[in-house]
């Protein structure tokens, strides 16, 4: 079991004192248990972080830093209590920072409490621990003890406040103002459920404070200790003093109290530090100054400020000053901006003035004349000044967000971030349901999220995959929490998809709930009538849009409404675009594609060919499922064979006009059989198609009937569209997004729970500037003419259709080196870290050859050298041994494409861990990743943030890179 640190208070219990090598044991686990510390964004009932990139942890204190005249003092001594274990003195390190880091871990939560366990099946009573040595919530299980992480809680809700995670837990009334939940990740992602949540009934008032107050503090003293090696001189000062005392706490009874060089190396493990012994050895040895083999605290901060130095950033600024040791100047610095960060600075000289004043320390040069009193004071920067400002904020790798953008084209004109199966935290078929899913979607900025819903047994409407076996959460739950969370991370409207699948009187009550919850920010009638163009986000600001499926009645008079306003539209904007060429508007929602009913848990019952072709019965049927309701035209229903859409008559809406009435601008029908784009439910203005990728695939093939490519590019320049991923993707699978958006689909939604590499190019997609608040403005070939007066350059094929003429696009990357790279669960501490990187570009281009090429690196691009949209341009560097602190690759890398498409390349940084020097593949573990759209990234010497296998941000890992960019060419 884990050592807990025991009070003075337990003197009274005889304990037998740990063998040497037990507690040897114990303390290794610790150097490994807490890992890298992780950057989320926590979703606490006060509301999670709005500082975007800044870490959560970060902000759980009111003064980060100490001020001038607190510095530290020499640290208390630790002594041994009266049971030989380690205690500190009642004055706590942490009472010596003002508003910091919190009080000390009561000793009653280390050695144990008992709580009340629940889940959906009954109450336990368990005994808890906090351990705050390895950052970790312990309690007993069966078999063995059971523990997460401090970094792995998400969230952290007390009461009412919990109701939103524990959905199907039955708590009374009277024992919720006991009830404490917390949310936590998991280590083990195998089966993509993410997070999961602890359920705890307290005791007492006090008990509950103690916890959620320990919680806190733990991961308070995590996250500042880890500061240990920052730029900031006031959060590595008290970063190394935490350590420093955590240091002595968990030293074993029988071991002395002298910070040795086995010290020193956990330390290095736990501030991520993953070099060879050797070069510990070497720090230490240098710091030891007068050769006792132990270091005093003064020593202690030399050892771990050596750390500090970078000699990547130390060679830049001696190039700066053309091989001068001399502080860099103001003329020096904006040259600097100018010539190799690519930066504008005439636009706003006095903002990089003030930057530099900032960062800058007064310098005293002295005159080169006879008399030496002669001198002149003004600010420079030195190698510490400037690497301060390298690593901060406002030198970010991505463009910043503009605080005067607006969003003033219609809705159709922009890529709108989105999501499927909102609510899954896992798989498609026995995955797990929970308002989660949409607390972390509507954080991460997501502007389109889906509900499923299905009949409930007490007449409350259920959210569920149905005919699978993932969990049920009420409806109500849903839009409460999309209620409260939908407007946290962008004000632009939030589009809320609706499966339905209720009967009409529970569709009823899903009405009275929206309206119960959404209130007035629910869009339930035009903002300007007589318009037949979609409004702008600016317009639509904190609204909120239901996507629904016309009723019997709405879809019947909006068509006889809208058909000739649809037709004359459509007329004007053909013209412009193509001539006499008619326009198929905006595409009715195929949405009938989306899944066969019941996928694959319930193939065999539902669908024996359920993997094997389009004539699965479709989920909608009243034939697909055993039942009681009549599946209620849901958008998301799967389509029958191409056969059976060109034969059948279409498809009756089942939707009552009360919710249907509510898709005002976003109305879903399905996609015309008979006559497909050219249809006049396709000229309508606020019709949107929803399609699987599969149909979105035939759709865009030049062979399907009804459709082409270019028809289906042409719908999207003035209407909605929505792409799914198909039925087979039971495991929560991604689809590239790169083809729907070359074809200027807005709403490509993703599975989010898994961060694959397609959510990573979608994530990059919104990430930078105005970007990042879900919604990208299409670039100016994929919208309509009449909004956007430029002529494209063009030309014309053979057979005499107009042609986008491809650009050249040009750049480069030099990877420099990377910083405290974060070591595999599974690699041992003393082996050695030998990285590596893979550098990738995307393009929107079908798969060809010749298309993309590169210089640099080592290539590791496709055999066949083809670029396509899953085969990107691979190059690689060398192996670094033995060095995962701070590797140096020094590799510049050239790459070219010529695309119809610059805006939508996307570049890919990998960091991998090779572990058999004597073997190039087959055993490499992927460390982290940064995937970015070229033409948000800003250009110039940036460091990069580096991401885990599930989404999360590395607070200290970093790639530091130089990138060039040239504007695309004819």
């Amino acid at each position: 079991g884990l050592i807990r640190r025991l009070s003075r208070g337990a003197t009274n219990k005889l304990r037998r004192r740990a063998s040497t090598n037990h507690m040897r044991n114990v303390r290794d686990h610790r150097d490994q248990s807490a890992g890298p510390v992780l950057s989320r964004r926590r979703s606490d009932s006060n509301g999670a972080s709005d500082l975007g990139e800044m870490s959560d942890f970060e902000l759980d204190s009111t003064a980060e830093d100490m001020s001038e005249e607190h510095a530290l003092p020499p640290l208390p001594p630790i002594l041994p209590n009266g049971l030989g274990v380690c205690v500190p003195r009642a004055s706590d390190l942490s009472s010596q920072f003002e508003g910091g880091v919190a009080d000390s871990v009561p000793a009653t939560l280390q050695v144990g409490t008992w709580l009340d366990r629940l889940s959906k099946k009954k109450k336990k009573s368990v005994k808890f621990w906090l351990d705050a040595g390895t950052a970790r919530v312990c309690w007993s299980g069966k078999v063995s003890n059971k523990s997460f992480g401090i970094d792995d809680v998400v969230a952290v809700r007390r009461g009412v406040q919990s109701r939103n995670a524990r959905d199907d837990i039955h708590v009374a009334p009277e024992d919720e103002d006991r009830l404490l939940t917390i949310v936590y990740a998991l280590d083990d992602r195998s089966e993509r459920r993410p997070t999961k949540a602890l359920h705890l009934l307290m005791p007492s008032e006090v008990l509950m404070n103690a916890w959620t107050q320990a919680v806190d503090h733990v991961t308070t003293e995590r996250a500042a200790s880890m500061k240990a090696l920052s730029s900031s001189t006031e959060k590595s000062e008290k970063g190394m003093a935490i350590l420093w005392r955590q240091a002595f706490q968990q030293k074993g009874p029988d071991e002395d109290e002298l910070f040795k060089l086995d010290g020193a190396r956990r330390l290095c493990r736990q501030l991520q530090i993953n070099c060879s012994n050797h070069t510990v050895a070497v720090h230490f040895k240098n710091a030891d100054v007068d050769g006792t083999g132990a270091l005093s605290y003064s020593q202690y901060r030399d050892f771990v400020q050596s750390f500090k130095e970078r000699k990547d950033i130390q060679h830049l600024h001696r190039n700066i000053k053309h091989g001068l040791d001399s502080e860099i100047e103001l003329n020096e610095f904006l040259s600097f901006l100018r010539d190799d960060q690519g930066i504008d600075v005439g636009k706003d000289r006095a903002q990089w003035e003030a930057i530099f004043d900032k960062y800058a320390r007064l310098v005293t040069n002295r005159a080169v004349l006879p008399d030496a009193s002669v001198s002149t004071t003004q600010k420079g920067m030195d190698v510490k000044a400037f690497q301060n400002f390298l690593t901060s904020s406002h030198n970010g790798a991505l463009l910043p967000v503009k605080t005067e953008a607006t969003l003033d084209r219609p809705l159709n004109e922009y890529f709108i971030s989105s999501s499927h199966n909102t609510y899954l935290l896992g798989y498609q078929v026995r995955g797990t349901s929970s308002v989660e899913g949409y607390i972390n979607a509507l954080i991460g900025a997501c502007r389109c999220i889906e509900i499923d819903c299905w009949d409930g047994d007490d007449g409350r409407p259920l959210v569920t995959h149905g005919r699978t076996l993932t969990s049920k959460i009420p409806f109500e739950d849903c839009v409460s929490v999309i209620a409260k969370y939908a407007f946290h991370s962008s004000p632009y409207p939030l589009i809320v998809s609706l499966e339905v699948h209720c009967n009409p009187d529970q569709q009823s009550a899903m009405v009275d709930l929206m309206y119960k919850h959404f209130g007035t920010m629910m869009v339930t009638e035009p903002i300007m009538s007589n318009s037949t163009v979609l409004p702008s986000p600016e317009e639509l600001r904190e609204r909120i849009l239901i996507k629904v499926k016309a009723s019997d009645d709405n879809d019947q008079s909006q068509l006889l409404a809208d058909a000739s306003n649809g037709r004359s539209r459509a007329r004007s904007l053909s013209s412009a675009l193509n001539g006499s060429t008619t326009l198929n508007s905006r595409s009715p929602s195929v949405d009938r594609v989306l899944y066969y009913a019941s996928m694959a848990a319930s193939s065999a019952a539902t669908s024996p060919s359920e993997f094997g072709g389009p004539t699965s019965t479709p989920r909608g049927s009243t034939t697909s499922g055993p039942t009681s309701t009549t599946p209620t035209s849901s958008d998301e229903s799967d389509e029958g064979s191409v056969a059976a859409m060109k034969a059948d008559p279409p498809p009756t809406s089942k939707i009552v006009p009360k919710l249907g009435r509510l898709g005002v601008y976003t109305q879903g029908i399905s996609f015309p059989k008979a006559y497909g784009f050219s249809d006049p439910k396709a000229k309508t203005y606020n019709h949107i198609f929803s399609f699987s990728e599969d149909t979105f695939s035939r759709h865009s093939s030049k062979k399907q009937a009804g459709g082409s490519k270019a028809q289906l590019q042409k719908h999207n320049l003035a209407h909605l569209m929505r792409v799914y991923p198909g039925r087979r993707k039971i495991w929560s699978q991604n689809f590239n997004p790169l083809p729907m958006w070359r074809l200027g689909v807005q709403m490509v939604a993703l599975n989010w729970q898994t961060y694959d590499v397609h959510q990573q190019v979608n994530r990059a997609m919104f990430a930078a500037g105005s970007d990042s608040l879900g919604y990208v403005l299409k670039p100016e070939e994929l919208r309509p003419a009449k909004h956007t007066p430029i002529v494209v350059d063009t030309t014309t094929d053979a057979a005499g259709k107009s042609k986008q003429d491809k650009k050249i696009v040009r750049f480069s990357v030099e990877i420099i080196s990377a910083q405290r790279l974060p070591r595999p669960r599974d690699v041992n501490v003393e082996a050695g870290m030998n990285p590596y990187i893979e550098f990738e570009m995307y393009a929107a281009e079908d798969k060809e050859r010749g298309t993309a090429t590169g210089e640099g690196g080592t290539d590791a691009s496709a055999a066949d050298g083809s670029l396509g949209y899953d085969s990107p341009l691979r190059k690689r560097t060398k192996v670094v041994q033995g060095n995962g602190f701070d590797p140096s690759f020094n590799e510049p890398i050239f790459m070219q494409v010529v695309t119809k498409h610059p805006s939508l390349i996307f570049v890919r940084w990998t960091v991998w861990h090779q572990a058999d020097l004597r073997r190039t593949s087959g055993n490499n573990v992927q460390l982290a990743t940064f995937t970015a759209k070229l033409s948000s990234l800003q250009q110039g010497y940036r460091h990069l943030p580096l991401f885990n296998p599930q989404g999360e941000r590395y607070q200290e890992a970093k790639l530091f890179v130089k990138i060039k960019k040239e504007a695309p060419k004819p």
